[in-house]
């Protein structure tokens, strides 16, 4: 390594071909709808995941780049798999103890800010998993996933370790992602155990609402501003109604639900206590009918006097156009389709929806498409029918209409088509010339 270049421009460098938008703190803030989804998974993941062979790369150079560049292959780690997890145990266990670092420095777990388990299939040796954070003590982020196919009591053991685990990272955790469906009432208990002590924890994300009443603790209350549910069910006499929180601190202004037919009383009961604190809904509507949209919006209109941005995951944008919808008084509304658009009915469904929208909800400033594939479609397939809507319907628009970057879409939209259009021209002047 040139000796010109002084290290802390190197490790400026290193910084920047390593990065990947939206996976620390605090860039994830900015993308807590995505958390905990599939959508963050297809569209953010991968290049987390390619960023590990850079990473790898830097560090084999020479051992002047290792020193340099360690903290970024360590910074995050992506587990997928039962080999790379005894491997990843083995190494921060050596450095811990003292093997093969250099005398003073800071074993390799102490950089890990960030932690990602999607284990499918067996976990043999999965105990593993709560050895390797028990090496990590400055973890920020965490995101567990297991999708087991044998037998929830061979792993129990492991589940319930890995709360009393996480407790080594209580002062740094800021975002928990427990995806994972295997939560039995022991590990149940756990995770409450350790939730209530995490006195940073900002986003919180759970398969199922870690508290059967619905009754949130008044400690995480006042800790936590995202609150993502995927399964919101509350037992029968949860949320009693002499139950109000009155002046007691609460932070809460996100939440985050996977939404249908099954969850809408329980739904009912948590927005009936919270919903007066909450400034963002997100609702993903997979699956299910129109109607259960409806009944969401209705509550959220009756419960959440305070609500500035709402983002709905549908699987048409048709269902926006009925004329039995009506939208809360917003100034964001996120949409996006789970999955593609084959039909160029669904922008269509999505373009008259907002030509309404100018009328219906005069409080609205920003309407984003907030997944990639959704504008990638427009961009590509559907770029005459995004273009002809958003110069003649939508052209004294009131709101914005912006990409998933917050880029204006139409600007995005004449970036793609002008040059296609001027190639197109040349090839006509030269036909005429022939």
């Amino acid at each position: 390594m040139s000796t010109r270049i002084p290290p802390e421009v190197w490790d400026r460098i290193f910084e920047i071909a390593t990065h990947v938008p939206y996976i620390f703190i605090p860039e994830i803030f900015d993308k807590s709808t995505f958390i905990g989804s599939r959508k963050y998974d297809v569209i953010y993941l991968p290049a987390f995941a390619d960023a590990f062979a850079t990473k790898r790369n830097l560090v084999l150079v020479c051992k002047q780049w290792w020193h340099l560049a360690i903290r970024y292959l360590y910074g995050a780690l992506l587990i997928r798999d039962t080999r790379k997890l005894l491997s990843i145990c083995s190494t921060l266990q050596s450095y811990a103890n003292g093997k093969g670092a250099v005398p003073g420095a800071k074993p390799l777990g102490w950089w890990t800010e960030r932690l990602d388990v999607e284990i499918r299939g067996s976990v043999a040796d999965g105990e593993r998993l709560v050895d390797v954070i028990m090496c990590l003590p400055n973890l920020a982020i965490v995101h567990l996933d297991f999708r087991i196919s044998l037998s929830i009591f061979l792993y129990e053991p492991i589940m319930r370790s890995i709360p009393n685990a996480l407790r080594h990272a209580a002062s740094t955790l800021r975002v928990l992602d427990w995806s994972t469906r295997l939560l039995d009432p022991a590990t149940l208990l756990g995770l409450q155990e350790l939730l209530a002590e995490l006195p940073q924890l900002c986003i919180l994300c759970c398969q199922y609402m870690p508290w059967m009443d619905g009754v949130i603790p008044q400690n995480i209350l006042s800790s936590i501003t995202t609150f993502a549910v995927k399964e919101m069910f509350i037992t029968e006499g949860g949320i009693p109604g002499e139950c109000r929180l009155g002046d007691r601190r609460v932070n809460l202004r996100e939440v985050i639900i996977d939404a249908g037919w099954y969850g809408l009383e329980s739904w009912s009961r948590f927005m009936c206590l919270y919903g007066t604190f909450l400034s963002s809904v997100h609702l993903t509507m997979s699956g299910f009918s129109s109607e259960a949209l409806f009944h969401h919006l209705a509550i959220i209109k009756q419960s959440c006097p305070n609500i500035r941005r709402l983002t709905l995951s549908l699987t048409d944008f048709s269902y926006l156009t009925r004329e039995t919808l009506t939208l809360p008084p917003i100034e964001y509304l996120g949409v996006n389709m789970v999955e593609a658009c084959h039909s160029k009915m669904e922008p269509e469904s999505l373009f008259s929806a907002l030509a309404i929208f100018k009328d219906t909800v005069p409080t609205l400033r920003v309407v984003q498409l907030t997944h990639p594939d959704n504008v990638d479609r427009l961009l590509t397939v559907y770029q005459e029918v995004a273009i002809g809507a958003l110069e003649t319907d939508l052209a004294e628009c009131p709101f914005r209409i912006e990409d998933h970057d917050g880029n204006l879409l139409l600007e995005r939209l004449k970036a793609v088509v002008e040059p296609f259009c001027y190639i197109k021209y040349l090839f006509q002047s030269a036909d005429a010339f022939d």
